[in-house]
């Protein structure tokens, strides 16, 4: 075999080396172009908060209230209202340091009412129970003699046939005696329309809107 022969021989082995080596470059591009993407990583469960109401690590954990408990946790439609002016009576109480256990201070109730509640539960739409005594209002707002000559001008509940009634002057008769209304009973300090609050509670028995009595009671047993 000649000299020349060997050398073609070397270069169809180098040759035949580098064409395997490109396919089998070719044959793993192709595979890596099929191969399934990795999908993002679920976030860790203390990560699991979308920041409106969302899941969080602390769901279904016990609340264990006390009364030292912060509020606006849970209740925070009534938090918002101590800094809405269109709710004067929540933003005057928090304008003047007071705080929700001032007002709301039955503990007795409010630790039943809070025994099985769990974070990520919702919290109730308005209050189920009364847990503001009458006396706490007195306290700082006088007694109902003396709100009465507070609110003596007051035009706040006016029937439909024009006749104004003192809010806090509750005549005596036979359905009041027997019905006291409180303070809670027309007002409601996360509201934004008091005057509503104290029609709806006067419209329980005043339901065709008009304060005179035996307007209706009396032309029935006629």
């Amino acid at each position: 075999m000649t000299v020349q022969a060997h050398i073609d021989d070397r270069r169809l082995v180098v040759l035949a080396v580098l064409g395997v080596v490109l396919a089998l470059t070719a044959a793993m591009w192709t595979l890596a172009g099929c191969a399934p993407k990795a999908e993002p990583s679920a976030p860790a469960a203390s990560e699991q908060k979308d920041g409106n109401g969302g899941s969080s690590a602390m769901d279904g954990q016990p609340v264990n209230w006390t009364m030292d408990s912060d509020c606006s946790m849970c209740h925070t439609v009534e938090a918002a209202s101590a800094t809405d002016a269109s709710c004067p009576q929540a933003s005057a109480h928090e304008a003047e340091g007071v705080t929700c256990v001032q007002c709301h201070t039955d503990e007795a109730v409010l630790s039943t009412e809070h025994a099985d509640v769990k974070f990520g539960d919702k919290a109730a739409t308005k209050a189920t129970v009364v847990t503001v005594d009458p006396e706490t209002c007195i306290s700082c707002h006088g007694t109902m003699e003396e709100m009465a000559a507070k609110t003596a001008d007051s035009t706040a509940l006016t029937d439909d046939k024009g006749t104004t009634v003192n809010p806090h002057d509750d005549p005596s008769n036979e359905k009041h005696d027997a019905n006291p209304a409180t303070c809670t009973s027309c007002h409601n300090n996360h509201s934004k329309d008091q005057a509503k609050d104290a029609m709806k509670y006067c419209a329980q028995c005043h339901h065709r809107g008009t304060f005179e009595c035996g307007t209706c009671h009396e032309l029935r047993e006629r």
